[in-house]
């Protein structure tokens, strides 16, 4: 075994990866005990015999040796097997080499108990986990458990023989195993790691790995045109989660049975040992492979394809598919025992409502269309096929046919989240939409809640109902189908838009009222957010009306009013769910000049952090607020930045909007220049646009005396578009 190559070779797969783009996470190194350690882990794919050695070697240092197919094994690929201490499956000398290793602590290693690559992931629990391969029906091996036992068994005995001075048994391990004493094995204690590796998304299709090979490499065998399809797509496009699992010590696993044991008359040494190997080898192989499966990482695609397997009516809309999704997800999280993608963090599972292109949705939906799994009818309703989620295909060709089947094969082994997503799909005749508008409520709340508590400030901080997102005449009992989405304004709070919320509450509209990030805790939380964030926000009040409404009508003041018109033009396609748009004194372009020179001021403070120069700073400056009840009294400039970007992103894609808008504009806004609202109108060219100034001094026309005109211009609007009657 050369170090100097595993060296060169971490050096080599590290700038490859680089190369690539993979992207690999590492979990629960902290859990790796002393060595030695044998890794036992999944099996998927064939990079795994360099990528998981690569990993543990890069994060602790520690050189791990592992078994390689026999047919890896000739030329130049198996001279370098060999000198990063691998070792052929047909080795006759692979059990004694590897025991040797774990009885000396000499070095780690690494072995894949399904016993070779599972590519359709079909694995069933039958008192014992049985594989279903090209090859082979049958159970798991349990060779790795056996060469753990033993060689804990044989330190146990090489000790005891010690003390004993029994010299036979010494010289028994002597001239069969080469295994002599030595003061440290008292300290030694074999411990089996299981490793959970999953890759998101498993896709396939072309990728350059398997472009250049292909140019160089004429007539691949159709197995190997497949390994390199879907591989070369998990190494550049994929996550790769490699988690570790907790240690399976072997001194407490056997210590109560070995004793007894020992103790038998007349059974011979050897036998002995073998007789605790037997008693111990299923049982053992069992903990470990429940440990590999059920620490898997769930993504999206599990909660997908399990979500599809389970609904058991004919035709479902998207979005009730939606909702099987996220429901399901939320009750996985919420029940804490499994380790989770990003792809399920709420942020992510929110914004499949949004009717916006949306990768985490569409990609997996899309991969389900190509292979057969579902069709969507003319009027956009979804019927899965059952059968296509059969697994009869070809062996080495069911990650690129069927790909939803392995990703199912692999979920359907956690028992409890299977069973969560199986009890949603099928409650699809309950009010699937007001539950997972109930939870998208709770949820915001509880994130400005989380937000106050990190950011408060005991003289900056309203009262922190100032800055809740609210609901009004949401509940089961209003049957209107028409809801309200108000955004308020940059440095104020939902406080802002209640007035107008509870008088449209009157007309029967369901209202949500959002938070716009960084907003209603203390204006240091500013300087953490962008506009990015904000739109999110309007995103969630978006997602929970659309669980309940089939028209939706966004009324946002000043910033929130951008942020409004920002959203129609991103669901240009999905127009139809947005009955209108109202704009009130949208930010366009600002009356005060100091909002142009921030750009500068920020790079300013910049330059002297990275000089680490802590004077001559400009963080924000003092304003006097319209409402300061509600209102900061300090603006961070970073977030007048962020003002700035928003409103040019909003310029660059007013072209894109249609549908109804009206504009409300205060003719003499004294913080919008009123040139906004006009620059609005004019390069809004295909919706059905109305521009209506109303005579005010004020920028907030929503609260106070000018709201009562404010009002009923949208009053009237609403009628005009047939949303009120």
């Amino acid at each position: 075994m050369d170090k100097s190559t595993i060296r060169y070779t971490s050096y080599a797969i590290n700038i490859l990866s680089k190369i690539l783009g993979s992207n690999f996470s590492v979990n629960g190194l902290e859990k790796i005990p002393q060595k030695p350690v044998l890794f036992v882990a999944n099996h998927f794919t064939r990079s795994e015999t360099f990528l998981i050695p690569y990993l543990i070697y890069k994060y602790t240092g520690r050189q791990v040796r592992c078994l390689a197919d026999s047919s890896l094994f000739h030329g130049v690929l198996g001279n370098f097997l060999s000198s990063v201490g691998a070792i052929s499956t047909s080795d006759k000398n692979r059990d004694k080499i590897i025991v040797n290793d774990l009885v000396n602590a000499q070095f780690d290693w690494m072995i894949y108990p399904e016993g070779s690559m599972i590519k359709n992931k079909k694995i069933e629990n039958k008192k014992g986990y049985i594989n279903y391969t090209s090859s082979r029906i049958g159970r798991v091996r349990t060779g790795s458990a056996v060469l753990a036992l033993k060689a804990e068994i044989y330190r146990r005995d090489i000790i005891n023989a010690y003390k004993n001075s029994d010299t036979d048994i010494l010289n028994y391990f002597k001239k069969k195993f080469g295994l002599a004493y030595h003061h440290n094995f008292k300290d030694i204690d074999t411990a089996i790691v299981p490793v959970s590796i999953t890759y998101y998304p498993l896709r396939p299709g072309e990728n350059k790995i398997q472009k250049i090979l292909k140019k160089f490499i004429k007539n691949l065998p159709k197995q190997a045109l497949e390994e390199l399809e879907i591989e070369g797509n998990l190494l550049s496009k994929a996550e790769i989660d490699v988690g570790f699992g907790d240690p399976i010590y072997l001194r407490d696993y056997i210590k109560l049975v070995k004793p007894a044991i020992d103790q038998l008359p007349i059974l011979g040494h050897e036998f002995k040992s073998n007789l605790v190997i037997k008693y111990f080898k299923n049982s053992l192989t069992n903990q470990f492979m429940t440990s590999i499966y059920q620490n898997i990482e769930i993504n999206f695609d599990h909660i997908f394809a399990a979500s599809l397997f389970y609904i058991d009516m004919k035709k479902i809309s998207v979005l009730q598919l939606k909702q099987i999704i996220y429901l399901s997800a939320i009750k996985i999280r919420k029940f804490g025992k499994f380790r989770l993608n990003s792809s399920l963090d709420w942020g992510n599972l929110v914004k499949i409502f949004s009717d916006e292109k949306y990768h985490l949705f569409d990609d997996v939906f899309s991969l389900a269309k190509q292979q057969h799994i579902l069709e969507v009818d003319e009027e956009g309703f979804v019927s899965v096929a059952n059968k296509a989620f059969d697994d009869d295909e070809d062996f080495h060709e069911i990650r690129r046919e069927n790909s939803l089947r392995v990703i199912l094969n692999e979920f359907v082994l956690l028992d409890k989240a299977n069973l969560l997503v199986r009890k949603t799909a099928k409650s699809l005749g309950n009010n699937l939409g007001y539950e997972v508008f109930l939870d998208i409520l709770k949820s915001d709340q509880n994130n400005f809640h989380n937000d106050y508590q990190q950011f408060y400030d005991k003289e900056m901080s309203k009262d922190a109902e100032v800055g809740l997102p609210f609901s009004l005449n949401c509940k089961t009992d209003n049957k209107s189908e028409s809801g309200v989405l108000l955004v308020h304004g940059y440095k104020s709070t939902p406080k802002e838009v209640e007035s107008l919320g509870q008088f449209l509450a009157g007309y029967n509209f369901k209202v949500y009222g959002v938070r716009l990030k960084g907003h209603g805790t203390a204006p240091l939380n500013l300087k953490y957010v962008n506009w990015q964030d904000w739109y999110d926000s309007v995103q969630v009040g978006y997602a929970a009306l659309r669980n309940l409404c089939k028209k939706i009508i966004i009324i946002g003041f000043s910033t929130g009013g951008l942020l409004s018109l920002l959203m129609l033009a991103n669901k240009n396609k999905s127009s139809k769910f947005i009955a209108g748009v109202v704009s009130i004194n949208s930010a366009l372009k600002l009356r005060d000049i100091r909002s142009h020179l921030v750009p500068g001021i920020n790079i300013w403070n910049d330059i002297l952090d990275r000089f680490h120069i802590e004077k001559g700073h400009f963080e924000y400056i003092e304003n006097i607020a319209e409402n300061p009840h509600i209102n900061y009294s300090r603006n961070y400039l970073s977030g007048v930045e962020e003002l700035g970007k928003l409103m040019a992103k909003v310029e660059k894609s007013l072209y894109k909007i249609n549908g109804n808008i009206l504009l409300i504009q205060s003719d003499e806004d004294p913080v919008v220049n009123p040139k906004s609202s006009k620059i609005i109108f004019r390069e809004i060219i295909n919706a059905k646009k109305e521009l209506y100034f109303i005579n005010s001094k004020r920028h907030v026309i929503i609260t106070g005396q000018d709201s009562i005109k404010t009002f009923e211009a949208i009053k009237n609007y609403l009628a005009k578009i047939k949303i009120i009657e």
